[in-house]
């Protein structure tokens, strides 16, 4: 509001300065400023272009670039710009949001978030702006049409690079949940379904050096990608990892599993297919076996994140809503499980942790 008041006193000062007589000018600017909820919107508003311009800064490199500081020639030299306009107009917006500064004919980093996104270490960070700009930004854009019928979208398989690693956002709370799951000592075979970037598996090596299994994806990207990234931590030989559906693949392991791990999956499995696929589950674990379940669950009107997921999942095919936690539990006893248990990991949030024993 101080920027709007300001902003009218500017304007008030420089029309009365040009010319005294123009104050109608003025009082429908007045007016415009009290227009009922401008002052609310405008305030979301600014947090909105921010995230754009860390989108497009990073997506074109312009962040890593300015990580020393560079002019506008090497800017274009070092990203290869044959538009320069469009380099201009988001250093200039880089400028106007404090994200960047220009010193002399030097542009560097300012602000907290560009300078994070620059380091090697923010692929999370990156991977979640990108989320919400891309298919995020595309289920509400087309909410009014498919809740009408439109087609739905059909791009879930080229997110699931990207979900795998904002993903690795949830590292440090679910590393506990699989430390409080595994015993600290002797060997553990265990089974990640759905294993995205792979960092459930690293959680349970770190936890017990003994345990070992495989992680299984669907998805060939991101097969790879935990791949890789196994071979980064040093643990290939610990792990291995298959592409393909659990669903039929059963029983190739059936019975010889202390754990299984299955994040952020229940929504990929159709709803009447649920109780089967819990069912075999249950048999790949040996007695006393655990199945462990991490799963945003439906908001319940509370937590604007599940909310925000489980418009994006109605938006898509091959996907479900969330799922409800009250019917998951009895779908778990049904199928056999006993010793059903939850964990709510953040005060005011439908994420949870379900453990369930064979």
């Amino acid at each position: 509001m101080i920027y709007i008041i300001v902003l009218f006193l500017n304007l008030q000062c420089a029309s009365t300065q040009r010319n005294p007589m123009n104050i109608r000018y003025l009082l429908s600017i007045w007016r415009t400023i009290k227009m009922p909820g401008l002052w609310l919107v405008m305030r979301d508003w600014i947090p909105l272009l921010r995230m754009h311009f860390l989108y497009t800064a990073t997506e074109s490199g312009l962040l890593m670039a300015l990580r020393t500081g560079a002019t506008r020639d090497t800017l274009i030299d070092k990203l290869d710009v044959k538009r320069p306009e469009l380099l201009d107009a988001i250093l200039d917006m880089g400028l106007a949001l404090k994200e960047l500064s220009l010193r002399g004919a030097v542009f560097s980093l300012r602000g907290r978030r560009s300078k994070v996104l620059a380091t090697m270490d923010s692929d999370a960070l990156a991977a979640v702006i990108q989320a919400n700009v891309t298919y995020y930004n595309e289920a509400y854009r087309n909410f009014a049409s498919r809740m009408r019928g439109a087609p739905l979208g059909d791009n879930l398989d080229e997110i699931g690079e990207t979900v795998a690693r904002f993903s690795k956002i949830a590292e440090p709370f679910l590393g506990s949940f699989i430390k409080s799951l595994i015993p600290q000592s002797g060997p553990v075979e265990m089974m990640d379904v759905g294993c995205g970037s792979g960092f459930v598996l690293k959680s349970a090596w770190k936890a017990n050096p003994k345990a070992g299994g495989i992680g299984i994806e669907i998805d060939e990207k991101v097969a790879a990608q935990a791949k890789e990234n196994l071979k980064n931590w040093g643990l290939a030989d610990r792990f291995s990892i298959l592409i393909g559906d659990i669903r039929s693949q059963a029983d190739a392991h059936h019975g010889g599993l202390d754990l299984i791990t299955a994040f952020n999956l229940v929504y990929y499995v159709p709803v009447v297919e649920r109780p089967t696929f819990f069912s075999d589950l249950r048999s790949l674990l040996r007695p006393k076996g655990c199945l462990a379940l991490a799963n945003n669950f439906q908001s319940q009107g509370i937590d604007a994140a599940a909310a925000n997921l489980n418009i994006v999942n109605c938006s898509l095919n091959g996907i479900t809503a969330l799922p409800d936690l009250k019917t998951i539990k009895k779908q778990l006893a049904a199928c056999g499980f006993s010793r059903i248990q939850t964990t709510r990991f953040m005060p005011r949030s439908e994420f949870h942790g379900v453990t369930a024993y064979a």
